[in-house]
């Protein structure tokens, strides 16, 4: 058998114990603090995985919040543009205003159309969309709860170019350069 220096040897759990360093403080004494601060991480956890969580929900409401938003009024913007086609009726705007805030999940919107009745006098129309924020969220809002969604925009009607050129004397166009 060979003697090997007592370096070398395989270290056993006593002479881990037994072992200091070379102010002679034992070598483990840092593995007793480890051990006594296990708790530890499980209070920070308690701590601040609330703040973490309220944070991510807050993330997710003001995301629905704002993709609500931009289709009450991509809905407004939709339904105004149907209304401004010579031939059309309120009665097709609101149907194509209500089919965009379906798909998007809004839900008890109401839609105005301005004015009641389209005729070949029509010069703009008005659609107003207002859904309370409360009904569309799929979480329970706990930020923007009382907020309504609301969007207005107001579109010429087509035939606007053909009402005024009636109204305005356009002459006979001597002035107009002349193709060759």
């Amino acid at each position: 058998m060979v003697d090997r220096p007592k370096e070398q040897e395989p270290m056993s759990h006593t002479s881990l114990t037994n072992r200091r360093d070379s102010h002679g403080k034992p070598m483990n004494a840092g593995r007793r603090q480890v051990r006594n601060r296990r708790g530890a991480f499980t209070v920070e956890f308690a701590l601040c995985s609330g703040l973490f969580f309220m944070i991510l929900l807050a993330g997710f409401e003001f995301s629905r919040f704002m993709y609500a938003r931009h289709s009450v009024d991509q809905a407004a913007y939709e339904a105004a543009r149907i209304g401004i086609v010579p031939g059309q009726s309120p009665a097709q705007v609101i149907a194509r205003a209500r089919q965009i805030l379906n798909a998007t999940g809004i839900r008890s919107a109401t839609v105005n159309v301005q004015p009641a009745a389209f005729d070949g006098n029509t010069e703009t129309v008005t659609v107003s969309i207002t859904a309370p924020y409360a009904d569309s969220s799929w979480l329970r809002p706990v930020f923007l709860a009382a907020t309504n969604l609301s969007a207005t925009i107001t579109l010429d009607h087509e035939n606007q170019a053909y009402l005024q050129a009636q109204t305005i004397n356009i002459g006979n166009n001597n002035f107009e350069p002349i193709d060759k």
